[in-house]
């Protein structure tokens, strides 16, 4: 179980500080005991960093060969804690070729029900930590970790999915308005693929969430608070902050909020 803090009436659910260090640990692992049991002897990812880090670590520990694709822009101080990886400017693609032609799992977590599966036990997880948590604030890529976590969420806790502006392919349609940033400071929620879009959407509406946009600015300004508290991760944990203190002036967000945080500083 990771730890639980909280300050200012913000509750902070810290998977920074799981076994590698990312929420990545929760679905990992539930993929790896499905390749075995379908057969498989080996996987191949694609990814920003945090992904292959926990893929490698489960990896070795099943001894099942590990091959992952990053593109040029991922940040050498993860490349330096993932071993057998190949840079390519189509990493998603490439995956997707390599697993067909060589039969490898493919540890891709928006395909991938085992990897919701995983994400559930978050969502049990944090129900028995905080029984009457009235909203909870996901920092979204794929969308992965927030469908998977509302799956054992009551469905009166309200869920929001929060991206930058410089990539928000699932909430942009939600919080339209935004100035498009030209620099992306959050470097692990890049993915441009979001099959479960729809299924993102589905759980914002029936939660009475919603979808926020947040500048790069006020990501900064959320990283300083994370900072005052003590709270040392990657830039989604000022995302996510940032998307609750947006929302907390739009909407009725309640006295429990609780936040994710899912990457250690790197």
């Amino acid at each position: 179980m990771t730890p639980l803090n909280c300050f200012d009436d913000i509750y902070f659910k810290r998977e920074d500080e799981s076994v590698t260090g990312s929420a990545k640990d929760r679905a990992i692992p539930y993929q790896i005991d499905n390749l075995i049991a379908q057969g498989f002897s080996s996987a191949v990812i694609s990814s920003t960093g945090n992904a292959a880090i926990a893929a490698q670590y489960y990896c070795n520990l099943k001894k099942i060969p590990l091959t992952v694709f990053v593109s040029p822009h991922t940040p050498q101080s993860k490349l330096s804690l993932i071993n057998n990886y190949q840079t390519t400017l189509k990493p998603v693609s490439d995956a997707i070729k390599y697993s067909k032609a060589n039969k490898s799992y493919l540890l891709r977590q928006s395909t991938d029900e085992s990897a919701l599966i995983g994400y559930s036990y978050l969502g049990s997880e944090i129900i028995e930590q905080v029984p009457d948590v009235t909203s909870i604030f996901f920092p979204v890529g794929s969308g992965a970790t927030l469908v998977g976590v509302s799956s054992a969420i009551p469905k009166n806790v309200k869920i929001f999915a929060i991206q930058s502006a410089y990539n928000c392919p699932i909430t942009k349609e939600l919080d339209p308005g935004f100035i498009q940033e030209p620099i992306n400071i959050t470097d692990a929620l890049t993915a441009k693929y979001v099959p479960l879009k729809p299924r993102v959407h589905n759980v914002l509406k029936a939660t009475g969430g919603t979808g926020q946009v947040v500048s790069n600015q006020e990501i900064m300004d959320a990283q300083n608070k994370l900072e005052s508290f003590g709270v040392r991760c990657s830039y989604e944990g000022g995302l996510t902050l940032a998307g609750l203190f947006k929302a907390k002036s739009l909407f009725d967000i309640g006295p429990k909020p609780l936040v994710i945080i899912t990457g250690t500083k790197r």
